[in-house]
């Protein structure tokens, strides 16, 4: 899985989260990684899990989910947000 695919995922969380009106700390932290991980000039799949903590923007959380997308292709939260959202509402907010 490539670093922009990885944030696009993440995008998308923070997009699903601000329309269910979650905190907006937690959005700003998914907006954040997922910049970080795009302009990163290594890709992630190359970082051992602990090396994904010294990105900018990606704490323990953060880097736990990144390695279970990486691993499985999937994150559980962004299926259950996707879940949560009229489809067809989060391609509106592009």
């Amino acid at each position: 899985m490539h670093n922009q695919e990885i944030a696009t995922v993440l995008d998308e969380i923070a997009d699903l989260l601000e329309i269910q009106g979650e905190n907006f700390f937690r959005v700003r932290a998914y907006r954040n990684a997922a910049r970080s991980i795009r302009d990163h000039p290594v890709q992630l799949t190359e970082l051992a899990p602990e090396q994904l903590r010294k990105v900018p923007g990606i704490g323990a959380d953060l880097a736990d989910k990144i390695t279970t997308l990486m691993r499985t292709g999937e994150l559980p939260l962004h299926k259950e947000l996707t879940q949560k959202v009229p489809h067809g509402l989060l391609e509106l907010r592009q």
